[in-house]
């Protein structure tokens, strides 16, 4: 990783002595420096703008048996499900109940969610229609698809682009040998339904996210083979509460200062109704892009309409606060 050493501190004093020495940063609060600065990392760090210092290669290798676990313990009470089973369930993940007898039969065949899970046990919220009881013979849980697997990525923006590898490839009408397989190239989709009919997946999306990190990503169709399966992933801006101004700029990188800080400067000349604003607009739009390799016209056109719209809403804003005062 390239080094990021430079604090939102530093473009605080950058700004000031571009500001007759204007203090952007207000009370405890240190707003409006914080936000302004939050702003401008998430403009950054959001499509259409993909960078090679803020990605992670994710990989699993999907198997075309759904995933099962054996109870030795379930308890019904309350409208939760608590079960005692070694299983690799994640939260979200739909699961059928079957093999259950006495107080718990009647969850045989339902549908059912995960709602937190560890290695050991897991736990499903019932409708308050659902039998109550325990049970300690061998229940099994099946996921109802081999379609989701999940992988700790606690920051994921999204999908940059995702392959599978078919070791066993055949293409063309005079069938290529590959040694060691072949790659293909996955179709990235935000929404993804289930699919009974196997086959090699052609479609990847971001599925569900458990709130501790976890992702589960979707594929489609469900696999027939144990496919390796590679993901390129984007990650998103960091939280700036912790730390507050003290907090770096990384991920970005301090040969970007240029342009994080003509766009701090922008936003916190907006914030102030100061007419030299177009002008760091201008020259953090011009540092972006040429920083930015490979975005078509249209991604170009979308960041621009996209931050021109930031912009707007933060001279608003200002608008509405004199606005105030003057009343």
């Amino acid at each position: 990783m390239p080094i990021a050493t430079r604090t939102i501190q530093n473009s605080i004093e950058f700004c000031k002595r571009m500001s007759f020495n204007r203090n952007p940063v207000l009370g405890n609060s240190m707003e409006p420096a914080l936000t302004a600065a939050a702003l401008v990392m998430q403009t950054v760090l959001s499509p259409p703008f993909e960078w090679w210092w803020n990605n992670e290669e994710l990989a699993f290798t999907c198997d075309p048996t759904p995933n099962s676990a054996t109870s030795t313990n379930a308890v019904s009470t309350g409208g939760t499900l608590t079960v005692t089973a070694s299983n690799t369930f994640a939260i979200g993940n739909l699961v059928t109940a079957a093999r259950f007898t006495g107080a718990l039969e009647g969850l045989n065949g339902q549908i059912l969610e995960i709602a937190t899970a560890t290695g050991s046990g897991f736990t499903i919220t019932l409708p308050a229609s659902a039998p109550t009881g325990t049970d300690t013979s061998s229940g099994v849980f099946t996921n109802v698809t081999s379609q989701d697997y999940t992988i700790p990525v606690p920051n994921f923006s999204h999908i940059e682009h995702a392959s599978v590898l078919d070791l066993n490839a055949v293409v063309g009408s005079n069938p290529t040998t590959y040694t060691n397989g072949k790659w293909f190239e996955l179709t990235v989709k935000n929404n993804l339904a289930l699919e009974s009919f196997p086959g090699r997946p052609t479609f990847i999306g971001p599925h569900t996210e458990d709130g501790s990190g976890n992702m589960t990503f979707r594929i489609s169709p469900a696999p027939d083979k144990p496919y390796p399966i590679s993901i390129h992933v984007q990650l998103t801006a960091p939280s700036l509460i912790t730390n507050g101004v003290n907090s770096t700029w990384a991920p970005i990188p301090d040969f970007m200062q240029n342009v994080y800080d003509y766009g701090f400067l922008a936003l916190m000349w907006t914030f102030a109704d100061d007419p030299r604003a177009t002008w760091a607009e201008s020259k953090f739009k011009a540092a972006i892009l040429a920083r930015a390799e490979g975005l078509s016209e249209e991604d170009k056109n979308i960041f621009l309409n996209n931050w021109e719209e930031l912009k707007m809403g933060a001279g608003l804003k200002t608008q509405q606060g004199i606005q105030l005062r003057a009343t």
